[in-house]
C-alpha cells in the first residue's frame, strides 16, 4: 500500500478521533440545554454545531475509504495528491469551518467565512467525482467496454 495511501487513512482516524472529543462537548451542551431551556436545542448554534460533529465523523470516513481505494484509482501520484488535499479541504470546510460558522452566527450576505466553507466542499466533491470516475474508468478497461 502506498504512502499516500496510509496518509488517507491516518488522517480519517484523526479526524475521527477529534470528531469523538468534540462529540463529548456537543453531548454536554445538549444534555445542559434539555434540562435547563430546552428552546436552546433548535438554536442556530447548537444545529451547526451538530452538524459539523456528523460531518467531521462523515469526513473522516470518507478519507479512510480514499485511503483504502486510492490503489485502485488508474491516476498518476501527483491526481491522486490533489484528491487527497481536496479531501482535506472538506475536513477543514465541514469541520472547524462548520463550527466557526456556528459561532458567527447566520447572515444573510456572503461573507469569507461562508465563501472558504463553500470552497473546502467544493474540492472534497471534485475529490469524490474524480476518484468514483477513475474507479468506473478502470472497472469498464477491465470489462473490455
Amino acid at each position: 500500500m502506498s504512502r499516500l495511501s496510509i496518509l488517507n487513512m491516518a488522517l480519517g482516524f484523526l479526524v475521527l478521533f477529534f470528531a469523538a472529543c468534540a462529540g463529548a462537548f456537543v453531548s454536554f451542551d445538549m444534555t445542559q440545554a434539555f434540562l435547563h431551556d430546552i428552546k436552546q436545542l433548535g438554536t442556530w448554534e447548537m444545529t451547526l454545531l451538530q452538524s459539523s460533529h456528523g460531518h467531521s465523523n462523515l469526513f473522516g470516513v470518507l478519507h479512510i475509504v480514499l485511503g483504502l481505494t486510492l490503489p485502485y484509482s488508474p491516476l498518476p501520484l501527483r491526481w491522486k495528491q490533489v484528491q487527497t488535499i481536496c479531501m482535506f479541504g472538506g475536513v477543514l470546510a465541514m469541520g472547524p469551518g462548520m463550527i466557526m460558522r456556528a459561532l458567527a452566527g447566520p447572515s444573510e450576505s456572503f461573507d469569507a467565512l461562508g465563501l472558504s466553507i463553500g470552497v473546502g466542499l467544493s474540492m472534497a466533491l471534485a475529490c469524490i467525482g474524480t476518484h468514483t470516475a477513475a474507479l468506473f474508468y478502470k472497472y469498464m478497461r477491465r470489462q473490455g467496454l
